[in-house]
Formats: C-alpha cells, sequence, structure tokens
C-alpha cells in the first residue's frame, strides 16, 4: 500500500472510531423537582379492607407557584406490616388544562415516595413514565 491509501485508511478508522464514541457517551437526564404544600387536612377513611388517605394542596417550582395537587393513598390492613401504602397523586397545572399523574408507594416510617409518571397531559409528555422520588413535601422528576 502507498502512503495515500493508508492515510485513507487511517481517516477512514478515526473517523469510524468518533463515530462509535458519540454513542457510548453517557446519557445525563433531566430532573425536575416540585414542592407541595399542604392546604387542606390530611382525612383518614376507613372501610373494611383498609384505609384511604386525602390530601390536596399547591404545587411550586423554584419557588413559583404553578398549580395544585390531590393525593391519594391507599392502606391495606392485610399488608401492614410492611408500613407501606400505595400512592396516587396528580398535579393539575395552574395554566391551562395540563396534567401529570404519578403513582407509586409511600413508605410511613421514612415518609420516603417512590415510583413513576404514569399518565400526563401532551404538555408534559416527556415525563412519561420519569421516575419519581422524594418526599410528600418535595418530589424529583428525573427523566
Amino acid at each position: 500500500m502507498d502512503s495515500s491509501t493508508r492515510m485513507g485508511h487511517l481517516r477512514y478508522k478515526l473517523l469510524l472510531l468518533v463515530f462509535m464514541s458519540l454513542f457510548s457517551l453517557p446519557i445525563f437526564a433531566g430532573t425536575l423537582t416540585f414542592d407541595f404544600v399542604r392546604t387542606s387536612a390530611l382525612t383518614n377513611v376507613d372501610d373494611a379492607e383498609g384505609r384511604w388517605q386525602f390530601s390536596g394542596g399547591n404545587v411550586y417550582l423554584s419557588g413559583n407557584h404553578v398549580g395544585y395537587f390531590v393525593s391519594k393513598k391507599r392502606v391495606s390492613f392485610g399488608a401492614s406490616p410492611v408500613n407501606r401504602a400505595a400512592l396516587e397523586t396528580t398535579i393539575i397545572w395552574k395554566y391551562g388544562d395540563h396534567n401529570i399523574t404519578l403513582q407509586g408507594t409511600h413508605y410511613f416510617g421514612t415518609g420516603k415516595e417512590e415510583g413513576s409518571v404514569s399518565a400526563t397531559s401532551s404538555a408534559f409528555s416527556y415525563l412519561k413514565d420519569a421516575n419519581v422520588s422524594g418526599t410528600h413535601q418535595h418530589l424529583t422528576f428525573t427523566y
């Protein structure tokens, strides 16, 4: 092979190496942290199988009031040894007809909540299936 052919092969291999490295770069996730301020009393409603807990209030993003939340937890008396409840919280956006719903669990021992976004309006479709973790006062969405 002459030197120009070798240079061509070297350029090709370098280009291929650069191209392949693009796919191995880490992907950085975006996050949003919402703050929840309860404005209604936590209400317990018992039935034959367990307990419902309901609450609601205001939602803040970076200190700005952006919406309202409604939250419900379901405690099963049959599953009481785990000290957890099924959780569903919906954020109703203050501006327009937009919403985000997350489902997961609430741990009564620490107040920790974990789950994922189960439904959104089209304005928040990028959050669909986002992981959610935090407490009933601060939840971080990682998408």
